[in-house]
């Protein structure tokens, strides 16, 4: 049955199956504990294509990396066109609650991968691709503060803080398993937020 699947799927469509398999597990099992068996397992191909497609354990990484870039990236953009700027950022923590079940389970899965990589240099293009999310993430944030009507300076503070708040109170909530500690912070990101474009 896996084998039929296989042969349905075009080139293209199997190593995207695998890189979001590969994100998957890299999110559920860390880094270290991520597997060939394990991606081709979750993704229901054969292990060889996992070889095939990703030979080195920093090309899974990346390719993970990539699938989150190509999939926030998109998120960001398209909240772009949702009206005046306290609706966007509305929009944008109502998908912050919705993300929140799994990562009070399994923590961020873009932390979670660049803090498990390794320092060596295989890993440079990887790591590039990851900082470039969060800086993605941050810039969002930061437009539309500035927008709203911050100075480029404390937008740029303000927008920083916004994701660092996020971020670490995502390590506490998945630490104590605890999801209160997180809807209670977006709950407040949101009104630090309104408050800064409305001036007060």
């Amino acid at each position: 049955m896996v084998m039929a699947m296989a042969e349905k799927l075009k080139p293209e469509e199997k190593r995207q199956k695998l890189a979001r398999a590969a994100m998957n597990v890299i999110w559920r099992d860390g880094y270290h504990g991520a597997t060939i068996q394990s991606v081709a397992n979750e993704a229901g191909l054969p292990a060889g294509g996992v070889f095939y497609r990703f030979p080195k354990k920093h090309d899974l990484a990346q390719a993970a990396l990539e699938t989150m870039q190509g999939e926030f990236i998109p998120l960001l953009d398209s909240i772009k066109s949702k009206g005046a700027v306290g609706d966007r950022l509305s929009v944008f923590f109502d998908y912050l609650d919705a993300m929140t079940p799994r990562r009070v389970s399994h923590g961020c899965p873009l932390a979670r991968l660049m803090l498990d990589m390794p320092g060596d240099a295989d890993f440079d293009p990887a790591r590039k691709i990851g900082q470039g999310v969060f800086d993605a993430l941050i810039g969002w944030v930061t437009d539309q503060l500035r927008e709203g009507g911050l100075a480029a300076d404390r937008a740029a503070i303000e927008g920083r803080r916004i994701v660092l708040r996020w971020q670490g109170a995502i390590v506490l909530a998945h630490s104590m398993n605890d999801r209160a500690i997180l809807d209670d912070e977006i709950a407040d990101l949101r009104q630090t937020a309104d408050a800064l474009i409305a001036g007060t």
